[in-house]
């Protein structure tokens, strides 16, 4: 990250307090990329993402949150809330500037490791392109289904308001021995595009 601003420092400690250290979530979300194939410097990282255990936790990040930063947007995505929060400053990840963080609240599953959990990356779709077309051609890029080291997870999230279609290709790695619990998400539209589609519509 830049050096950061003063009046933010403080912030962004109790951040890493919260969430853990950026840089080693940085290193596992590399690992799953480079065993994927996928060059992240070839697409935007729109946002990266939290998971906790307990809706105490949600609440006390959240606030964390809501006092330092701006509310992007707050909408239910299957049933829960989730919150887009927008830095004041960006953090540098994998060679990008991202200012957008991911929050939803906890709905029953147990996460191995709370803190940071995943990102998500924009794969463009096509003119023209449907998303079942996107999917497929997601996965053929990077042979995604061939890969033995690889878990591959495909979803639509439900999202109150929102007007685009927005697939998500979840991947992570199945050796438990590298300890890498995080997750790479594609889709194929960016938080801008899905807010500027829902403002339009």
């Amino acid at each position: 990250m830049d050096k950061i601003i003063p009046e933010n420092a403080n912030f962004y400690e109790k951040m890493t307090a919260c969430f853990g250290d950026l840089s080693q979530f940085e290193q596992k979300i590399q690992q799953i990329a480079e065993i994927a194939g996928i060059d992240l410097s070839r697409y935007e990282i729109d946002h990266l993402a939290v998971r906790m255990n307990t809706l105490e936790t949600a609440k006390k990040w959240r606030n964390l949150l809501v006092e330092n930063v701006k509310i992007l947007k707050e909408s239910k995505v299957n049933g829960r809330p989730i919150g887009l929060f927008e830095l004041t400053q960006a953090v540098d990840f994998c060679g990008q500037k991202v200012k957008i963080i991911e929050l939803p609240f906890p709905k029953g599953k147990i996460y191995p490791q709370e803190g940071w959990e995943h990102i998500e990356a924009v794969i463009p779709m096509q003119q023209g392109e449907s998303v079942v077309l996107w999917i497929e051609r997601v996965l053929k890029m990077f042979a995604l289904n061939e890969n033995p080291k690889l878990n591959i997870k495909i979803s639509q999230p439900e999202v109150e308001g929102e007007q685009l279609p927005n697939p998500t290709i979840a991947i992570n790695v199945k050796n438990a021995t590298l300890g890498n619990h995080s997750c790479l998400k594609l889709h194929p539209y960016g938080i801008n595009d899905i807010i500027c589609s829902e403002n339009y519509f």
